[in-house]
């Protein structure tokens, strides 16, 4: 028997190549919140930002659905984790939002290196690859 269960979904797509739609969905025994999530790619600014907490544990948790529109202005390129933090999340916020604004932000930025396959070529994919990942892991690890 399962205590507990939890899912997380991000779904990332684009018709124009210039603004990117993020929709995220946390699922688990006690949560149900939905997110979506438009980026300008050129900035790596969040335009705009909606959602709703469907299901929570308490009857005040309903009260931060309305921090969502914080998210719009999050600029992506730098301190990301605190600047959600601080449009969702603390004392006052959602931990739960939080963590999926995060893993949206995860998603989006797998489908930056995607994107790239539609708007350049391959050896420039590959320099920018490169320095982006350099350190992250074992594979892009250059000690």
């Amino acid at each position: 028997m399962y205590l507990f269960n939890r899912s997380i979904s991000v779904n990332v797509h684009t018709e124009d190549h210039k603004t990117v739609i993020v929709d995220g969905f946390f699922l688990d025994t006690l949560h149900e919140l939905c997110l979506t999530l438009e980026v300008d790619i050129e900035s790596y600014i969040i335009t705009s930002a909606h959602g709703e907490l469907r299901r929570a544990p308490h009857s005040d948790c309903g009260r931060t659905q309305k921090l969502i529109s914080n998210l719009a202005g999050v600029n992506l390129n730098c301190n990301v984790r605190k600047q959600i933090q601080v449009a969702v999340g603390l004392s006052y916020g959602c931990t739960h939002l939080t963590d999926l604004s995060l893993e949206c932000v995860k998603g989006l930025l797998q489908a930056k290196f995607q994107l790239m396959h539609l708007t350049m070529q391959e050896e420039e994919i590959k320099g920018q690859l490169e320095q982006h990942l350099e350190g992250s892991c074992l594979h892009y690890n250059k000690t």
